[in-house]
């Protein structure tokens, strides 16, 4: 059944990467952003709107877990009340999330990667006492890297699965489609940083890493500091998505004293032809740093374009899913000393961070650890103190108010979050990655950093 925000408040949990656009009319402010509590009916997306069938699903599942007694909660102001809570996703057994990836599509996230890691970490907590004596189980679909296919799986694990909430787990058109049909039915969202346009008047929704319009003085500061400042030039995908990063970045290296030789759109999908062009007028401003916001895939091939023309910038660009081994990979050398911030670390450090990772993801996981099950691992960890600060007997409405109260969140792989009733943004550092094409990974230059 279809509830508004005024009657059955909210939720919220978490996820990791996002940095893809989105097509045109999906994430700007309107009537989407401010339905809170006028009961949209957040109708999902066609089939052929979405441009495909039914992406297939896959469950994993976290055992039994002991009592902790939770944390209190004060009543946030504005949060909705009713008599009784919305439990829908919880029995005493079980407790259902949803999430939804680009598994497919343009800008992929490994999937066996992912839906290896997806559970590790809840695996790890039940050997440890786990989340109040129930299982989690996790339920995902595949987003295809589209944002129509994004709502309708969305809409598929609300309507039919059932799900106590839902996560985002990639690219910032996917989020924010999902996010608004989220806030229409009532289900609370959680997704980490990406754009704040289209998001920040969402009731239901809350970031749990750095906006990328948060983290430009960080970047302008970077480039200043660290890479001598000098020419500066601004690729951002042509979407409503990141108008907000794009203002930002202009302002604050406008402010910085950087002088700003080229700045224009680009292509959500960048072919070959795309990236040489883009390629020979980031060659032809004599940029000697570019900022960018793109997909992976986009950035490597223009990254490559522009090494074939003789063209090696330092890149620099706030961060999800650029910073992963996998970019390195596939981008050396073109990508070397590339610069972007992320909500985790890498693998050069996590071993002091948080000692329990690696031999949790050998013995739940099964090989070796790999940055995407870092970034799994943090989000979950953090969802779990949710989980445990909510209590044993959590319903949408209390858990949304503990996440409101002011309470201090910290897992040491994401950065410590606190919310408000007025602020749905609630992290203020980040980790600074750097990419070694001798060893084609990412490292891991400053932790938790809040400026340079």
């Amino acid at each position: 059944m279809r509830r508004s925000w005024r009657v059955i408040g909210l939720l919220a949990v978490l996820v990791l990467l996002a940095a893809c656009g989105q097509k045109p009319g999906v994430g700007s402010e309107g009537t989407d952003a401010l339905s809170v509590g006028a009961g949209a009916t957040g109708d999902a997306a066609s089939p052929s709107e979405a441009g495909g069938a039914d992406t297939g699903t896959t469950t994993v599942t976290a055992g039994p877990t002991r009592t902790q007694s939770p944390g209190t909660a004060s009543k946030a102001a504005g949060a909705p009340v009713a008599a009784a809570g919305d439990r829908t996703g919880i029995s005493d057994s079980v407790i259902t999330v949803g999430v939804h990836a680009p598994i497919s599509g343009a800008a992929p996230l490994p999937q066996t990667s992912f839906e290896r890691g997806a559970h590790v970490y809840w695996d790890f907590l039940q050997t440890q006492g786990g989340v109040h004596g129930r299982t989690v189980k996790v339920i995902i679909r595949d987003d295809e890297f589209n944002p129509a296919t994004a709502k309708r799986v969305c809409q598929q694990m609300v309507e039919q699965d059932k799900v106590f909430m839902l996560v985002g787990a990639g690219g910032a058109d996917q989020i924010t489609a999902c996010a608004q049909y989220a806030n229409s039915v009532g289900v609370p969202y959680l997704s980490a940083g990406v754009n704040e346009n289209g998001l920040r008047n969402l009731r239901g929704y809350f970031a749990f890493s750095m906006s990328y319009a948060a983290q430009s003085p960080m970047l302008v500061q970077w480039a200043k500091q660290r890479l001598g400042g000098g020419k500066f030039a601004i690729a951002v995908e042509d979407t409503p998505s990141f108008a907000d990063a794009h203002a930002s970045i202009t302002t604050a290296a406008r402010n910085g004293g950087l002088d700003i030789v080229y700045d224009k759109k680009i292509p959500k999908n960048v072919q070959q032809t795309d990236a040489l062009t883009i390629a020979n007028g980031l060659r032809s401003s004599g940029a000697q740093i570019v900022y960018i916001i793109t997909s992976p895939q986009s950035f490597v091939n223009i990254a490559v374009a522009a090494a074939g023309q003789g063209f090696t910038p330092r890149w620099l660009g706030p961060g999800l899913t650029s910073g992963l081994n996998l970019v390195a990979q596939i981008g050396c050398p073109a990508i070397d000393k590339a610069n972007f911030l992320s909500p985790f670390p890498q693998l050069d450090v996590i071993d002091r961070l948080d000692r329990d990772f690696r031999p949790s993801y050998q013995r739940f996981g099964g090989g070796t650890p790999d940055d995407l099950g870092i970034g799994l691992w943090g989000l979950n960890k953090g969802l779990a103190q949710l989980f445990l600060a909510a209590g044993k007997d959590m319903s949408r409405q209390s858990f949304v108010q503990t996440v409101e109260s002011g309470k201090l969140f910290t897992t040491n792989v994401y950065p410590a979050t606190q919310f408000s009733a007025t602020n749905h943004f609630g992290a203020k550092t980040a980790h600074m990655l750097q990419a070694d094409c001798g060893s084609r990974t990412f490292k891991t230059v400053a932790e938790f950093a809040s400026g340079f």
